[in-house]
């Protein structure tokens, strides 16, 4: 028995380090691809299914893929009802590793293992590295599969084994259970289905048992997404929890059914691997049947159970299960400085230059309020950028990963800044005075064409835009004699004993000030997007 037990659990280390490998090789070479594929899916449901089919045969595993819908449904590159669709095609692509391991390719599997260390070793351009990556999984699943299969020779000739086999056998209920925790386990529903398949390959299990591991396997794999949506947003969420709505749903509908199940799947081959195989392809393809109609109302029922909630710190995009996928990682930080950009112009330029009249009571206490999120947006991003590994980093990633903290930087700043403007209007309203009706004009003028810099500087970082980004440097140079004029103005005003400009020239002079420090900022984000850092 304990050499058994070594190759078969020896086999499942081998099996799971190659799903790893391959997942992360295939990742990493294509991550920008899949991403744009998934990122385009209209709300056409079957399409989407199509896509999630192709996509989770390229990156060999569906908690992969749906880790990804969950990330980009958090970034708010894709919706709900677009997600649904792709994870059902997702659970049928899953299903191509078991079919591979069918063909019982171990005989060649050392030699993708030789053929993927080549480039994977010796290769000057990181896509070859990881594609030998993936191919080095591959070799090791096929060899994995071919050790859990000689293990299983033995211990069919084991009264224990044999005896609690037939025992779980006989209640599937339990087998379910059992196959579900361990494939929430290990993260791998592949695993657990090749695992069926050596058993019942060798008489150690009976094609009932394997297919009710088969059912566990499937509900099992819906723990990676579960648990990777935790801390991120409500609606990323919903796409794990309808997942697992769509899995478990399935279960309850083929496991009272299991008999009629395992007779269908007898017909499709004679081969008992292959069967289990196909078992596996079958309940992926009957449940997107079944399910794919609905996922409208799967969507509204995850709605009601998981209802919007206010999350205005919360770090929405910066999903730490993409910072080994640096192209997702890096998008992730850009759609959250998107977000700090949104909250600064929706938020604060609104109310900050508003005349007395029109002011909110306690706007100055509101906007302390907007830039403590600011603040906690900007650490959470900094700290993002950080667990980046930056030995899988190109050059240029590496200089947008600095590129995109000075950004995040000053935008952190153009809140407090917007908050020291209104300290000093506070100081008006506390006076009962009012600016000369000449100094509110000139300040609106020039704070309008500050913001209009701002919003230049974001939409020049969104487009990567480097001709809009030198605009906008060029355009400083206007704004400093802007406030040369408006300072001119304003001791005029001054020298005419303008009674309003004489009592409230200390906040008019910090304002103009304020302006300045402002457009700066507006400055740095362009340069940035220029690679001037």
């Amino acid at each position: 028995m304990f050499p058994a037990v070594t190759s078969l659990t020896g086999g499942l280390g081998l099996f799971l380090l190659g799903m790893h490998l391959i997942s992360e090789g295939l990742q990493k070479a294509a991550a920008r691809e899949v991403q744009q594929i998934l990122a385009k899916v209209t709300s056409n449901r079957v399409y989407g299914m199509l896509t999630g089919i192709i996509v989770t045969i390229l990156l060999q595993t569906s908690a992969v893929t749906t880790v990804l819908l969950v990330s980009l449904v958090n970034a708010g590159l894709m919706s709900l009802s677009q997600a649904l669709g792709v994870i059902l095609g997702a659970a049928i692509g899953s299903t191509f590793t078991a079919q591979l391991v069918a063909l019982r390719l171990s005989d060649y599997s050392l030699w993708a293992l030789v053929l993927g260390l080549l480039p994977y070793l010796f290769s000057k351009r990181f896509r070859w590295k990881h594609l030998g990556e993936a191919l080095v999984g591959f070799g090791l699943i096929f060899y994995g599969a071919a050790l859990m299969g000689e293990a299983a020779v033995p211990l069919r000739s084991s009264s224990g084994f044999i005896s609690l086999i037939n025992h779980l056998s006989a209640q599937p209920w339990l087998m379910v259970v059992i196959s579900t925790m361990f494939t929430a386990l290990i993260q791998a529903s592949a695993a657990t289905v090749v695992v069926a398949m050596a058993l019942a390959s060798q008489g150690g299990l009976t094609l009932p048992g394997a297919l009710a591991m088969v059912l566990g396997a499937n509900l099992g794999t819906t723990a990676t997404a579960l648990l990777c949506s935790l801390p991120l947003s409500r609606a990323a969420k919903r796409v794990a929890l309808a997942h697992f709505i769509f899995k478990l749903g399935g279960v309850l509908i083929f496991l009272p059914f299991l008999p009629f199940y395992t007779c269908l799947v007898r017909i499709t081959s004679l081969d008992v691997a292959r069967q289990v195989a196909n078992g596996h392809t079958l309940f992926n393809i009957i449940n997107m049947l079944i399910f794919l109609p609905f996922t409208p109302w799967i969507g509204k029922l995850t709605e009601r159970l998981l209802p919007d909630i206010k999350e205005e710190k919360l770090a929405r995009y910066l999903d730490p299960s993409a910072l080994e996928v640096p192209e997702i990682a890096f998008t992730n930080v850009m759609r959250e400085l998107m977000r700090m950009a949104e909250i600064i112009k929706k938020e604060m330029f609104t109310r900050v230059m508003l005349p007395l009249a029109e002011r909110e009571i306690e706007v100055l206490a509101k906007l302390k309020e907007v830039d403590s999120v600011l603040d906690y947006l900007y650490q959470a991003i900094a700290k993002y950028l950080v667990r980046i590994p930056e030995e899988n980093l190109t050059e240029e990633q590496l200089i947008l990963k600095i590129k995109l903290l000075y950004i995040a930087n000053d935008l952190e700043h153009v809140g407090d800044v917007l908050v020291e403007m209104a300290h000093q209007w506070r100081k008006i309203e506390t006076s009962g005075l009012e600016f000369s009706r000449e100094g509110q004009i000139e300040l609106q003028e020039m704070f309008q064409k500050v913001k209009d810099n701002f919003n230049a500087a974001i939409e020049a970082f969104v487009a990567n835009d480097e001709i809009a980004a030198a605009q906008i440097v060029r355009r400083h140079p206007e704004i400093l004699r802007l406030e040369k004029d408006l300072r001119c103005s304003h001791f005029k005003r001054l020298q005419q004993e303008n009674r309003l400009s004489l009592e409230t020239t200390s906040v008019h002079m910090e304002l103009i000030n304020q302006f300045l420090r402002l457009n700066f900022h507006n400055v740095s984000i362009a340069q940035a997007v220029m690679g001037i850092i």
